[in-house]
């Protein structure tokens, strides 16, 4: 098994230089997933930059919450995904997966799911359901894990479920408070195992508890490199 293990973003106090090349040079990590782009456009030359100076990295790009939250997959959604993934096109080649997180109260599987085939990504369409009806709807998630890579989620409300496939794609929110979390070395090793008994063939975990993310990236990383041997 192939293990990338990154942060939720690098603009973060532990960033002496709130820079991707001090992420790049100092994080020992071989994954980034970008949340900024979830909030606003990043700006040509801004991406173009990151292809440069990210091009040893592996990605994975959230989508605009235009796109998830405000139109919710319908078309105006999909024109505002076809700008946004043109203006990604310069690091496309390193992005291994685009993020569509729904928001809490979206239950429409079959629209986001037409949504996923239509952009054509297949199984780089990344999909973080936050619904708690859908996720306990077997035959849904069947059909999540079937068309696009369903992300699972380690948080105060959602635990203790991996996603199969040959792909697992985790993010790691914290568990007694969101994003303000420090995890032990003993629950890193044990969703480690829990990654491994799906049998994947690549995992991606991704930090996302703030203060903590990167300690925790890398003993992460160093457990699952570990463990695949």
């Amino acid at each position: 098994m192939q293990a990338f293990v990154g942060t939720s973003g690098w603009y973060y106090e532990w960033n002496k230089e709130k820079s991707l090349d001090w992420f790049v040079r100092n994080s020992k990590l071989n994954t980034v997933e970008l949340n900024a782009s979830f909030y606003r456009f990043p700006s040509p030359n801004t991406i173009k930059n990151w292809s440069v100076k990210g091009a040893g990295m592996r990605w994975s790009v959230k989508a605009h919450m235009s796109v998830t939250h405000k139109h919710q997959f319908n078309e105006r959604a999909f024109e505002i995904w076809n700008n946004f993934r043109e203006r990604f096109e310069p690091l496309d080649p390193l992005i291994d997966f685009y993020l569509f997180q729904t928001p809490p109260k979206f239950k429409d599987i079959g629209k986001v799911l037409d949504f996923a085939k239509a952009t054509g990504l297949g199984k780089r369409f990344a999909l973080e359901i936050r619904n708690r009806e859908v996720l306990g709807d077997e035959g849904l998630c069947e059909a999540i894990v079937e068309k696009v890579t369903p992300v699972s989620v380690d948080s105060p409300d959602f635990r203790d479920r991996i996603f199969p496939g040959k792909i697992v794609y985790l993010r790691m929110h914290g568990r007694e408070g969101w994003y303000c979390y420090a995890y032990s070395g003993k629950e890193m090793r044990e969703t480690a195992g829990k990654i491994l008994e799906e049998g994947p063939e690549k995992a991606y975990v991704y930090f996302n508890n703030d203060h903590n993310m990167l300690k925790n990236a890398r003993v992460m990383l160093d457990i699952m490199n570990e463990l695949s041997t």
